[in-house]
């Protein structure tokens, strides 16, 4: 989906807005898990679902990208029925994944893996900062204003000619 909204940004081919319309489509119908307030991550060639995973990653990682997704298309309609979803995992990510020590990798079988990855922290900046612009809470802007202290006092790694740990253990080694 990414991909392919980048690429109809600029080229607004109508197949490729056709394709985008079936991604979210079969993302609504398919991926998206309305009970759990999560997307599944791993499937069977008719869509189910194969492992209890709650990748908070991919959900927050989601969350804004498939809003600029709804930006390109800029259909009302679709924005009406498809933003409560993604507001709904930036929520539920918010409750379940987020602490003072950053944001969780994810829950598989109920056990939450504590590792802050790199790139989940930083998906995890831009989705509450989605959600943020998207509702004014200020829940949201606190979370990004507290991803981003972690992510400048603990993942950077402040070595010369360093960029990022791949992650940190909770307790910040």
């Amino acid at each position: 989906m990414e991909g392919y909204t980048g690429l109809y940004a600029v080229w607004p081919d109508p197949a490729l807005k056709a394709r985008l319309y079936e991604i979210l489509d079969i993302w609504e119908t398919k991926i998206y898990n309305k009970e759990k307030r999560r997307q599944e991550v791993f499937f069977d060639h008719e869509y189910n679902s194969l492992i209890d995973l709650h990748s908070f990653g991919h959900d927050i990682e989601t969350s804004w990208l498939a809003e600029k997704t709804l930006e390109v298309l800029d259909d009302p309609a679709l924005t009406v029925r498809i933003r409560p979803l993604l507001l709904e995992m930036a929520d539920h990510t918010w409750r379940t994944a987020l602490t003072d020590h950053g944001f969780a990798n994810e829950c598989e079988k109920g056990v939450i893996n504590q590792k802050r990855i790199w790139w989940v922290q930083a998906e995890a900046l831009m989705g509450f900062l989605n959600a943020y612009e998207k509702t004014g809470e200020k829940r949201f802007e606190d979370a990004v204003k507290s991803l981003w202290d972690y992510i400048r006092d603990m993942m950077t790694d402040k070595r010369p000619d360093s960029e990022w740990f791949w992650y940190v253990k909770e307790d910040g080694t």
